[in-house]
């Protein structure tokens, strides 16, 4: 029966701590997962932003008029095959992607290049090198932006918060390993005359095993479900937080951050399963320990 023990576990000092113990590993480990699978949804989410797009722009030149230029440039993107849609962006909102660092003010009155945002057809392949150039010289000083570089950027910031996460979690997941497997011996030692008693009467290895088994499994899922719920608190906490930054003027360049907070469907599943994931862990863990001890005495 699941519920009956013929062990006084229960009243070890050696087990008291380990459900607080694994509570703050559960709450790390949860931490590190989240932030690893939002990682990866914080590289797709960039992938999906910038790739097939592009940023022209086209700096003031003394003498010449901007918006003769921006005709120009425009002509060609419209007869270039590949270019799936154009939409120059007003300056007024080229301005508001500054304020935050310049001010409203000087913002406005600098002589900021205009912008024009391109959708490249995917299906098509565009051979940006010879874009750069014949826009060159339809509009001198005229340059165009892959997003390669921010791309390369993203990625590689949500690759290591990745790989950060996932070293993280094995690293707490070993260390509860080992707090449970140092439980279980101390119980071992504690209630060795029990065991002996338990075997001379007939229990196998097995029965007593299956005590230390879910003793182990209960406390860990106590912690888990501790550890998890803090977590869950903390995210919440940081999201509410990185809200209210956001909502200041430098809310451009928070963006990165709001997305790698930002818990979806995947990372809440990973929150539900820890606790459980952790006892079934622990049960394991503790019957293979009782196990092996139990042969060694015999």
């Amino acid at each position: 029966m699941i519920g009956h023990s013929d062990l006084a576990l229960g009243r070890d000092s050696s087990t008291r701590f380990l459900p607080g113990l694994l509570a703050v590993m559960v709450y790390l480990a949860a931490l590190a997962t989240v932030g690893a699978l939002a990682a990866r949804g914080f590289v797709s989410d960039w992938d999906a932003r910038l790739s097939g797009a592009a940023t022209v722009q086209i700096p003031p030149v003394d003498g010449l008029s901007q918006q003769e230029r921006l005709d120009s440039v425009l002509r060609l993107l419209g007869v270039t095959p590949g270019v799936a849609s154009v939409e120059p962006m007003p300056p007024k909102q080229s301005a508001a992607l500054l304020a935050p660092w310049l001010g409203a003010e000087l913002a406005e009155t600098l002589p900021l290049p205009l912008l024009v945002d391109l959708q490249l057809d995917r299906g098509q392949e565009v051979d940006l090198a010879s874009l750069a150039t014949r826009l060159d010289n339809a509009a001198p000083g005229t340059t165009l932006d892959d997003h390669g570089r921010w791309l390369a950027e993203a990625r590689a910031l949500g690759n290591s918060v990745a790989i950060a996460g996932t070293c993280i979690l094995a690293v707490v997941l070993l260390a509860a390993v080992l707090a449970v497997i140092f439980a279980v011996r101390t119980g071992l030692s504690v209630h060795r005359e029990e065991i002996e008693i338990l075997n001379l009467i007939g229990a196998p290895d097995r029965y007593i095993a299956r005590q230390f088994q879910w003793h182990a499994g209960r406390l860990a899922l106590y912690g888990g479900i501790a550890g998890a719920l803090l977590a869950v608190a903390s995210i919440i906490g940081l999201q509410i937080g990185v809200g209210q930054w956001s909502s200041a003027p430098m809310d451009v360049g928070v963006s990165s951050i709001t997305a790698l907070v930002r818990i979806g469907w995947a990372e809440w599943i990973a929150l539900i399963l820890l606790p459980p994931v952790t006892a079934a862990i622990a049960m394991a863990t503790a019957r293979v320990s009782v196990q092996t001890a139990l042969a060694r005495m015999a």
